[in-house]
């Protein structure tokens, strides 16, 4: 039986007013630490093409990462324990996550109603 992948598209927001190096640093720290977890991959999402004449690949979209991970609950659900652990280091950040066009915001401040919106989002997408 083949494993059953989903795609995690992860946009980083933020109330402090980031520069592309700041952006840049968050989005990679962010990405290490997913790195550590039992997913399937965690790559940076590429801009698109570069300008005419630049001696660069793919320009990078940084604040976006995006996760391929096996679509089981305890999967997903280590995986957003992560991210809120990460968001709880600075409560002026947020993450924007997205499955199939199912947007969740998490926040870094953590309250009851949040917590359910998380576990009824993590229910849709593990659900066979």
């Amino acid at each position: 039986m083949a494993k059953q992948t989903a795609q995690l598209l992860l946009k980083i927001s933020s109330e402090l007013d980031l520069d592309a190096e700041e952006l840049e640093q968050l989005t990679q720290q962010l990405r290490e630490e997913l790195l550590e977890l039992d997913v399937e991959s965690v790559n940076l999402v590429r801009a698109g093409e570069a300008p005419k004449g630049a001696k660069v690949g793919d320009p990078i979209s940084w604040g976006t990462i995006l996760v391929t991970l096996l679509a089981a609950g305890g999967v997903v659900t280590t995986l957003i324990n992560a991210i809120q652990s990460w968001l709880a280091r600075d409560e002026r950040r947020s993450i924007i996550m997205e499955i199939n066009g199912d947007k969740l915001q998490i926040t870094g401040v953590s309250s009851k109603e949040q917590q359910q919106l998380i576990d009824a989002w993590i229910d849709r997408h593990t659900k066979s």
